[in-house]
């Protein structure tokens, strides 16, 4: 896309396509940004948004340091910050709406953007599409990390951080059988996870247990041998979660996989939605635990309804910045659930005493209110 862009510029036109980076600069590189918030605006679209256009800059000057790494000489310097335009100050969305000529104003710039979160909006994944999804992957490793993120709320990467055995703070993470359990629940400590930033969770016992059952006790011994046929050592007590060929799950392994899967699931399922991602596991557990401490209160308006204590926890076990956009985000989608059961509300309310995936497969069970 840039070298297309810059084949348009009257600079390129005696410069063959195969060096252009030796004459490509970091103001190209902005100006190519530019140019695509631009006729953005003049075709009044959703897409590319600025956060789209920024991140395809950034893999572009990753080529660029690739370059520079294997020692090809080339005219951006990677080291600069002269290649990310001002996309947030009103100047410049004064500027792009300018050159757009039928935007009206540098506010229909920041709507387009908007438009495109909500095109992006989902749902809550169903417990079908979970089982769907579930059954889809080849690597039981992966459909058992579904699982556990559903009862956990973590993300892919404290998921692969998550121990076999714990040590300081989590010491008393071990495999379910090994555990001494005082309560139906256990504090997890989380560090370096987004932003890096460090906070305790809440683990309910039996997601340990699941845990245990489906990948714990029926394949982490052979691929714990794999790791050390492959790397000479055992797998650390940090590390739980090891694919079939004994390597450590990744992040990116775990979205890489769950493409795959769904990809899978919509040969077999074609209902099931295009958009789904590994990170809609995340969903269940507050929108359970409000259902949990609210119950027919979810009747009431947000404003009615906050509870700091309830937010904090929201916050903590989620991981976000803000207290009252995760508590205002979560009620609507604990009270979509609850409106959509209205008829079963006694049930909703006893199953939310279970653990996660338990509480998906109670709500499974219900009919929902066809009125």
């Amino acid at each position: 896309m840039f070298y297309r862009y810059l084949s348009t510029l009257d600079e390129f036109k005696n410069v063959s396509p195969g060096s252009y980076h030796l004459y490509a600069k970091n103001k190209n590189v902005m100006r190519w940004q530019s140019y695509r918030e631009i006729s953005r605006a003049k075709e009044e679209d959703a897409s590319p948004t600025s956060e789209t256009i920024f991140e395809d800059a950034k893999m572009l000057m990753n080529c660029f340091r690739w370059l520079g790494d294997a020692q090809i000489p080339t005219g951006v310097k990677v080291q600069l910050r002269s290649w990310i335009p001002p996309f947030k100050s009103a100047r410049y969305q004064e500027y792009v709406s300018l050159k757009a000529r039928n935007v009206i104003d540098s506010s229909a710039i920041s709507v387009l953007d908007k438009v495109s979160r909500q095109s992006q909006i989902r749902g809550l994944i169903t417990p079908k599409e979970i089982e769907q999804l579930a059954e889809s992957y080849v690597d039981p490793v992966y459909p058992a990390l579904l699982i556990f993120a559903i009862g956990t709320a973590m993300r892919p990467m404290d998921l692969c951080k998550f121990p076999y055995f714990g040590n300081g703070e989590n010491k008393h993470i071990m495999p379910y059988s090994s555990m001494q359990f005082k309560e139906e629940t256990v504090k997890y400590s989380i560090t370096n996870s987004k932003g890096r930033n460090t906070r305790t969770i809440l683990i309910h016992r039996d997601a340990l247990k699941i845990l245990e059952e489906t990948y714990i006790n029926p394949f982490y011994a052979e691929r714990a041998k794999k790791y050390l046929d492959r790397y000479g050592k055992a797998p650390p007590l940090g590390m739980l979660f090891l694919t079939a060929n004994g390597r450590p799950v990744t992040p990116s392994s775990i979205s890489q996989r769950t493409t795959a899967a769904k990809k899978t699931a919509q040969i077999k399922y074609p209902e099931i939605r295009k958009n789904l991602k590994f990170y809609d596991a995340r969903d269940w557990w507050p929108t359970q635990y409000l259902i949990r401490c609210f119950g027919e209160k979810l009747d009431q308006s947000n404003e009615g309804l906050f509870n700091y204590a309830i937010a904090q926890v929201l916050r903590s076990q989620m991981g976000h910045k803000s207290l009252t956009t995760t508590f205002q985000h979560y009620v609507d989608l604990a009270r979509l659930i609850y409106s959509i059961y209205r008829g079963h509300s006694l049930e909703i309310f006893r199953a939310a005493n279970l653990s996660a995936p338990d509480f998906l497969t109670a709500i499974n069970a219900l009919e929902p209110e066809t009125a």
